[in-house]
């Protein structure tokens, strides 16, 4: 059965689950919309399927075939997290594939929430490999390892990361390395459910391992429960962290939509 633009229902959601895995960060709504289609088209050229945004019965098995890319959170968790960074796919092909710079003591930032004021360009290139040119590299030399500012942003701002590209730096270097971070704070990470690991990495992915101070009470203390073996209460913990922000910023919305996540699974937040 060919799926194509406007379509809807469960076969739909199995496709968009599919295409998550190549990093496409979809919602998993049962919707075929644009950005489906667009998933769709990404696709092909990793498959090596050409076509249109339509899916043929063999796009369908071929990203069906296609392994998880990281199984601690499976592709739902890096969607998750990276929805949390970048919006959605359209939203980041529109802002995020340009060198970012999100102001006080950030770095620029590029891909899925990649700071580089935390790498030097050795790591960089280890990251990114071949995917930039040198040109690129050389271009963004003055930003590893420094606080970002409007003047840094400004002289890189014409650079395009694509999202697939993105997502490969993201999937393949950056969620192992939060992974570890997690694990370093929380061991107890894998033994939990992909959710709740996914929930974990999320909040340090953000937050870093600092648990230091009162602004970092919370934290401390979902370290406890952890240990304790109480997991039912860690996601009001999550919650508690909107004391830190202001109402409206983007932040508490993540700090809830983490412990929805703990609470309810992938499924609650259109992620499986």
């Amino acid at each position: 059965m060919i799926l194509r633009l406007n379509d809807h229902g469960v076969p739909v959601k199995g496709l968009q689950r599919n295409l998550n895995k190549l990093g496409s960060i979809l919602l998993v709504d049962g919707d075929f919309g644009p950005a489906t289609r667009d998933a769709v088209l990404d696709a092909r050229v990793p498959l090596n399927l050409p076509g249109n945004g339509d899916a043929d019965d063999e796009l369908q098995a071929a990203v069906a075939a296609v392994k998880d890319p990281f199984p601690r959170i499976t592709s739902a968790g890096a969607t998750f997290i990276a929805r949390l960074e970048v919006c959605g796919p359209r939203q980041y092909r529109l802002q995020y594939c340009h060198p970012e710079w999100p102001g006080e003591k950030s770095g620029i930032t590029i891909g899925i929430g990649y700071d580089l004021k935390f790498v030097t360009r050795p790591e960089f290139e280890a990251d990114w490999g071949g995917a930039v040119p040198a040109g690129a590299v050389d271009r963004l030399a003055d930003a590893f390892g420094v606080t970002g500012s409007p003047q840094l942003r400004q002289a890189v701002v014409d650079l395009n990361f694509p999202l697939g590209v993105a997502m490969t730096v993201f999937l393949q270097r950056t969620l192992p390395e939060f992974l570890k971070k997690t694990r370093s704070i929380y061991p107890q990470v894998d033994g939990l459910p992909p959710s709740r690991a996914a929930a974990l990495v999320s909040l340090v992915y953000n937050r870093g391992t600092d648990l230091t101070g009162d602004r970092r009470r919370e934290m401390r203390a979902i370290r406890d429960l952890l240990a304790a073996g109480d997991l039912n209460s860690v996601s009001s913990e999550i919650d508690a962290m909107e004391r830190l922000w202001d109402p409206q910023c983007g932040l508490v919305k993540r700090r809830h939509d983490e412990a929805r996540l703990w609470r309810s699974g992938f499924a609650a937040l259109q992620l499986e």
